[in-house]
């Protein structure tokens, strides 16, 4: 039993800390939502969304604009069913 009452005063600063936090984030919630803040848009956040990226990431790495490898030479054009030592 807690006769001084200090828990219960501990508990409510804590519980009106967290009120004070709670009710910040909420404000800064209703700001984004109305517009305030940062003007980024979506495709701004993505780091190479423009082309000028220089490395080579992802499962379409190799690839050319239309979706196809690269030919890496002469045996690239060979086709399909013949080997290299039968040309």
């Amino acid at each position: 039993m807690d006769t001084s009452g200090r828990r219960a005063k501990l508990l409510r600063r804590l519980g009106l800390l967290l009120g004070a936090v709670c009710l910040g984030y909420a404000g800064v919630l209703g700001l984004a939502f109305m517009g305030w803040g940062t003007s980024l848009t979506p495709s701004s956040l993505l780091p190479f969304a423009d082309g000028a990226g220089g490395g080579a990431a992802g499962p379409d790495a190799g690839r050319e604009p239309g979706g196809t490898l690269p030919s890496t030479g002469p045996r690239a054009s060979a086709a399909p069913g013949t080997s290299a030592a039968a040309r």
